[in-house]
């Protein structure tokens, strides 16, 4: 019988349909948590460890996560610096809101295109000097931290203080879609959902274009693809250009959840380490395993977080305990367990984590 079921699924698994399929699943269930919260199953019930704002803030990490991926997963380039773009969306969306009352909606895309414009900027100095590996991370991390210090002393952006999100009037709308803020919890889980979902699709389908294959085949061997006639530069440049476009999605919908916007809590370390994180955990290359890791590591240490309000930093701690326990037991990433799954069988699937050993970075 469970051979039956394992060619019946790999049959269904080689249509055309089957990634949308999957992914329809998949994001249906997502949609459908924050109505499950109040249930019991066999005592337990998923209200007692997960809430509506830790889905959120789960999701917005996965959107994040998801855009890092496209240059760091894709290309094997480790970047410890995507709060700069994080932040750039958030700072923009909320200054071009408080200062010339222009919609969020408006002001995320003019963000992405901010951060498009600076994650190029870091990709061409970088990029055009070959700097790699450790080097290449030192670089971005330190972009980051100098739009932090920059930001903290401009007095128009709010300084240190930060900027205060407006009310949907000073902008010309009233609570609703419109404003991208609402009275109520829910309605914001569903909007950085459909977010994660744009993302998705646009992660997938570079993954599976013949941009992807140039993308990935730089992450195995940037020489030998050069050799094939492949331009190195001007792949990672698209890769870093889209990249930082979503990040500041992530940092947009930041911007009008929460009620503040300081340059410490977006542009700070630990926002870095919570960008890389979904994708480390989950498996690097790995679409499907950005979003697992995600709601792997985020719920938890939220739960965490809560539940032990006298202890500081516990949130942080379990980030180090799962960093360190991937390293050392999943180098590639959750992801790779599906491989002792069989109704989730995709060996072919390019740059899916599944060898038996990391991809190998200069």
């Amino acid at each position: 019988m469970t051979d039956g079921l394992r060619g019946a699924y790999a049959r269904a698994n080689d249509a055309w349909y089957a990634p949308l399929v999957k992914g329809g699943l998949g994001f249906a269930v997502l949609a459908a948590l924050p109505f499950l919260l109040d249930y019991s199953f066999l005592g337990l019930s998923l209200g007692a460890f997960l809430s509506v704002n830790i889905l959120i803030v789960t999701v917005v990490y996965a959107t994040a996560g998801q855009a890092w991926n496209i240059i760091s997963g894709y290309t094997g380039y480790f970047s410890f610096g995507h709060a700069a773009y994080f932040g750039a969306g958030a700072y923009t969306t909320s200054y071009l809101s408080v200062e010339f009352a222009i919609n969020p909606w408006l002001g995320l895309l003019v963000g992405g295109l901010v951060a498009a414009a600076i994650g190029l900027v870091v990709g061409y100095l970088n990029f055009r000097y070959n700097l790699r590996g450790h080097y290449f991370a030192l670089a971005t991390f330190a972009v980051a931290l100098l739009l932090q210090s920059a930001v903290q002393n401009i007095s128009e952006l709010g300084g240190a203080v930060g900027i205060y999100r407006p009310f949907p009037r000073d902008y010309g709308a009233e609570f609703g879609l419109a404003a991208m803020q609402f009275e109520e919890t829910l309605p914001y889980y569903f909007v950085i959902l459909a977010f994660l979902l744009v993302v998705t699709v646009a992660a997938w389908l570079i993954k599976h274009s013949q941009i992807g294959l140039y993308l990935f085949a730089i992450r195995e061997n940037e020489d030998a693809a050069a050799s094939l006639g492949i331009s190195p530069f001007a792949n990672k440049m698209f890769a870093m250009g889209v990249s930082a476009f979503f990040t500041a999605w992530a940092g947009a919908f930041w911007s009008m959840y929460l009620t503040l916007v300081r340059p410490s809590t977006v542009f700070g370390i630990s926002q870095n380490v919570e960008i890389l994180l979904p994708a480390i955990v989950g498996g690097t290359g790995s679409v499907v395993g950005v979003i697992l890791g995600a709601f792997l590591v985020f719920p938890l240490s939220e739960f965490f977080r809560i539940s032990f309000p006298d202890t500081p930093g516990l949130n942080t701690i379990v980030y180090g305990l799962a960093l360190v326990l991937v390293a050392v037991l999943l180098p590639n990433g959750v992801i790779s367990l599906k491989k002792y799954v069989f109704w989730w069988r995709d060996d072919a699937e390019r740059g899916s984590a599944d060898d038996d050993e990391p991809p190998a970075q200069e």
